[in-house]
């Protein structure tokens, strides 16, 4: 029987959570690949596995956990069949300016709501019946909630690492990941109807003895169940009562302080893993390798706090936590430099102690099985309302991802408050507050300098500039940077006895800090879209817009330099010789970029020349095609260009033209949407290439911007040009000679030799070679392996 039961929350969780990355794999080509969209898919998740628990709640309320209501289950049960197998309608996206949240949520609603909500309910409602089954664990059936996570957490784990690279998405054959996920589900089905059938023979033997503890009234709210929602008295379970929680032992309802503490502890690491997830994502990539892996680290303190989590661990878990906050934190304000798996690893671990401590305190307090639904509905309460934190209210209220280290400062206080008052006065605790917010304002703004300088010592002991240059001069950056950076940050951690006053002091640095590096790098502008954090910067040389950490474009403010290219378009670089050899073959010129950036390309246009951007973000259009910031574009049309924007994702978006305007060619389409952080893998795939070329003129050029700080696109790019049978060149400009000019690296793929015309001859564009790597393997819209290239 416990085997049974437990195969069955085992299949159950593979399936809910094999769906999710695989269905977010579907919808982000859709999107651009944007790491909102796995916000948006974790908000809809969230709320779907609300929708199973509260109908869990409710018809155990209704009908107890008895014949009648697995009855109705099965009867429920039968009903997504007529949906599978899972496909997406497209249709349901509106291209242009209208916000896709709304969108998203009602695609995924209409293309996988049903069977997810089905599946969502099988934990809780199981977990019940087992507990009126008669088997000696059954007074408590929480450890069943630890295997039901441990399924979740493999299946997450085995999706980018098994799943992903060697089954297709769709398809007619069987060995398609939607049609193994339909035959999964009706295994599922199988299994809970032998579930079900365990429960009807308990249901038919004798009647034990009346419970003395029978429920008195219904469990959250609702109507009195029509037969005890409590396991008989004469059940015992495997571990004595002296182990269980004393929370478990009790009879009487749970008060509301302790319904809001459970929304509280489950909201903050359902707010927090989203947010590590946004944060890391917007750094490399928006794919589903780098998705899971917070969520099965969530998972992952599911399973370890409800099994048998001791309370030392738990004790000492909680106390390491609010070091790990303030280290991480320090990370993200000081803008410490270290290698991208590094910086994961913080994050990762971040998130596993606050999860570990907010769901041991949730196990610690979980109550007695007469109320397991209705604790199950409050924790789904909880993640929800996390998720509805991150994905939709965050981008409208912030401007940055403030959302992130906001919920940070939430657990810290939260976590801290459960030790012991401080013997001191609260008004010493605000004086060292206070001393500690005006510490960190002096230092962040440089109005006092703690540094050390290394320079006296290597002098003193005759070291060589050379290992002074390799070895003292990192150590000397760490330092200053903890000693400018960390000095206040160590303070808040001696307020931890005043919860609430740290805090205060908490918030108050990070407003501080987010002040003054905004004046420091002379911020004019700061916006937040759908798509990510846009910031335009000032100086005395160039206005500059970056997404995230990525620089998108650069303007001089020189008068005479205002229609130059700089950054990774000048006219000496990569992209300014392929616009030369175009300019020796024809006096207009059609091309289309992918990727708007701040019109930079627009540069090269001439008089008579018609160019087309392909844009996904309303906001990065606004910007580029205002003139307080930057020209490009207007100074492109006063000059007689023709300029085009079409707003959506590109591949959709060139799809239309297509249909549209069949008699559309181009001379060149550059791709320039890899540089940013989290890359569009969808555009570089054989269908996404394919359709490049349909596009393309018979002599027509193909260029791709594969400047990228973690993921060496290069051998994507060979691979892909050797399965459609293309010739290709390729430069890497590391050392660009035009002032304002940044480093690039750009591949150029034509139908035939003769047609890159003298970049076939150029030593340059021929002191590398597209060199194929098998292991990377041919990209397609069904498989990419991202773990290949990436740049650990």
């Amino acid at each position: 029987m416990l085997l049974l039961y437990s195969a069955t929350m085992f299949v159950g969780a593979t399936l809910l959570f094999v769906v999710q990355p695989m269905v977010g794999k579907m919808i982000l080509p859709l999107l651009g690949g944007t790491p909102a969209v796995w916000s948006t898919c974790m908000v809809f998740f969230q709320a779907a596995l609300l929708a199973g628990y509260a109908y869990a709640h409710a018809s155990t309320a209704w009908l107890g956990a008895s014949p009648r209501q697995a009855i109705l289950h099965l009867g429920i049960l039968v009903i997504p069949l007529s949906v599978l197998p899972l496909a997406v309608n497209p249709h349901f996206l509106r291209a242009g300016d209208a916000n896709p949240v709304l969108d998203v949520l009602l695609l995924l609603s209409v293309s996988v709501g049903l069977p997810f909500f089905v599946v969502s309910a099988t934990a809780p409602l199981l977990q019940k019946w087992f507990s009126h089954t008669g088997h000696p664990a059954a007074r408590d059936p929480y450890f069943l909630y630890a295997a039901s996570n441990l399924g979740s957490m493999l299946a997450l784990l085995g999706y980018p690492i098994l799943i992903e690279p060697r089954l297709r998405l769709r398809g007619e054959s069987w060995m398609t990941q939607t049609r193994l996920w339909s035959i999964g589900y009706v295994a599922l089905a199988v299994l809970i109807a032998l579930c079900a059938f365990v429960l009807w023979r308990r249901a038919a033997a004798p009647a034990p003895v009346a419970s003395s503890d029978a429920p008195a009234g219904p469990e959250l709210g609702g109507p009195a169940p029509a037969e005890s929602s409590e396991p008989p008295a004469s059940f015992t379970s495997i571990r004595p009562a002296s182990m269980l929680p004393a929370s478990m032992l009790d009879k009487e309802p749970p008060s509301m302080r302790r319904r809001l503490l459970w929304i509280v502890l489950a909201f903050i690491p359902s707010s927090l893993f989203i947010g590590a997830t946004t944060y890391i994502t917007t750094d490399v990539a928006a794919v589903p390798l780098l998705w899971v892996l917070p969520l099965a680290i969530y998972l992952l303190s599911f399973i370890l706090t409800f099994g048998h989590w001791p309370d030392r661990l738990h004790r000492l878990v909680r106390r390491a936590t609010l070091p790990v906050i303030l280290t991480v934190l320090f990370l993200m304000v000081s803008g410490f430099k270290q290698r991208i798996w590094i910086t994961m690893l913080w994050h990762f671990l971040l998130l596993l102690l606050v999860a570990l401590a907010c769901h041991g305190e949730l196990a610690r307090s979980r109550p007695s099985s007469r109320y397991l639904t209705g604790f199950y509905l409050l924790l789904s309460v909880g993640g929800v309302l996390g998720g509805l934190f991150n994905a939709l209210i965050a981008p409208v209220v912030f401007h940055s991802l403030v959302e992130y280290p906001l919920v940070m400062v939430l657990a810290g206080v939260l976590l801290s408050a459960r030790d012991p008052e401080p013997s001191r006065s609260l008004r010493v605790d605000l004086a060292q507050a206070l001393a500690v917010v005006a510490l960190g304002l002096v230092l962040y703004s440089d109005s006092l300098s703690v540094r050390i300088d290394f320079e006296f010592l290597t002098g003193l002991l005759k070291i060589p500039s050379e290992t002074a240059v390799a070895w003292l001069t990192p150590i000397r950056r760490a330092v200053n940077k903890i000693l400018m950076y960390g000095l206040p940050l160590a303070g808040v951690f001696f307020l931890r006895r005043r919860p609430w006053v740290m805090g205060v002091a908490l918030g108050c640095l990070l407003l501080v800090s987010g002040s003054i590096d905004a004046r420091r790098d002379d911020q004019i502008r700061q916006a937040r879209s759908f798509f990510g954090v846009l910031q335009v910067s000032r100086d005395e040389s160039y206005t500059e817009l970056r997404h995230g950490t990525t620089l998108h474009g650069r303007q001089s403010r020189d008068p005479a330099r205002r229609g130059e290219p700089l950054s990774y378009y000048a006219r000496e670089g990569p992209i300014g010789r392929l616009f030369a050899e175009l300019d020796r073959r024809s006096t207009t010129r059609r091309s289309a970029v992918i990727g708007l950036g701040t019109g930079t390309l627009a540069a090269y246009a001439r008089p008579g020349d018609a160019i087309t951007f392909y844009e996904i973000d309303p906001l990065v259009r606004d910007i580029a095609f205002d003139r307080r910031y930057f020209t490009y574009l207007s100074d492109a049309a006063a000059r007689g260009v023709s300029v085009r924007m079409e707003m959506g994702d590109a591949r959709i978006r060139m799809e239309a033209v297509r249909k549209e305007r069949p008699g559309e060619h181009y001379d060149l389409i550059v791709v320039d949407a890899f540089s940013s952080d989290a890359i569009p893998v969808h555009l570089l795939t054989r269908e996404a290439l394919r359709l490049y070329f349909d596009m393309l003129k018979v002599g027509g050029l193909l260029a791709l911007h594969l400047s990228n700080r973690y993921l060496s696109l290069e051998p994507v790019v060979a691979n892909l040009a050797e399965d459609a049978r293309l010739e290709g060149v390729i430069w890497s400009d590391e050392a660009p000679a035009t002032d304002g000019a940044t480093s690039s690296t750009w591949a150029v793929l034509a139908r035939t030799r003769e047609a890159l015309g003298n970049m076939a001859r150029d030593e340059k564009w021929n002191a590398e070679k597209l060199e194929v790597d098998p292991r990377v393997g041919v990209w397609t819209d069904d498989f990419h392996n991202l773990l290949r290239v990436f740049s650990w």
